[in-house]
């Protein structure tokens, strides 16, 4: 990613962050309006994790279906971790919310109980890689699973939840800045997913070069 995009995206996610909190109005339908903006950073969260597990599945499917590419493996395990990381952050911005609105961190809701579920689930993913020694079979096993975690990711992260009795209220009034700030902030968190992605490839890039070395030099 080039200098001035990092600068641009990094000056725009401190100018909505300070958005979310300076700016924002109290929203109407919580029991605490005018803590409500923290959903400003927990949906955009959640948004960048679903990217992030997309992106997963994608490079696991292209993994599978195109040649076992050492490459797409790094690539889908690299999105994994960043998925998982933006799930948690999600996870935790949510309890911020349910503290102050519920009067508990923790209360078992059902979007609760589905995201404590999508964390179990990239939990799996990670000690499945570390079970498996031989590179190709741990590549070809995450690379399946992590297709089924991008396809529950959605699911347990807004679809199911969706359509469960919960205490997330559902007379709740945004207004046009709200969805600006909330957009915004969407945009940059999956933008900066794309440069720790990029980051990421990258190491791993130069990680198996020198592998390669090694293996050429013994």
């Amino acid at each position: 990613m080039a200098t001035i995009a990092k600068i641009v995206l990094g000056i725009l996610t401190g100018v909505f962050t300070a958005l979310a909190f300076l700016y924002l109005k109290p929203a109407e339908g919580f029991p605490r309006p005018e803590l409500a903006r923290i959903v400003a950073l927990h949906l955009p969260n959640a948004m960048a994790a679903i990217v992030a597990a997309f992106v997963a599945a994608i490079f696991g499917w292209k993994y599978l279906a195109r040649g076992r590419n050492p490459l797409d493996d790094a690539k889908s395990k690299i999105a994994a971790v960043l998925a998982a990381i933006f799930c948690g952050l999600t996870t935790v911005t949510g309890m911020v919310f349910a503290q102050y609105q519920w009067g508990a961190p923790w209360n078992w809701d059902p979007k609760q109980t589905c995201i404590f579920l999508l964390l179990l689930i990239y939990a799996a993913y990670f000690v499945l890689r570390a079970g498996i020694e031989d590179p190709e079979k741990k590549g070809a096993t995450a690379a399946a699973y992590i297709v089924f975690a991008g396809v529950m990711t959605p699911l347990l992260g807004y679809v199911i939840p969706k359509y469960l009795p919960s205490l997330h209220p559902t007379n709740t009034k945004f207004d046009a800045a709200y969805h600006t700030v909330i957009w915004g902030m969407s945009a940059c968190l999956i933008g900066i997913f794309a440069w720790l992605q990029n980051i990421g490839i990258r190491y791993e890039q130069v990680k198996g070069m020198a592998q390669q070395l090694e293996e050429e030099m013994a």
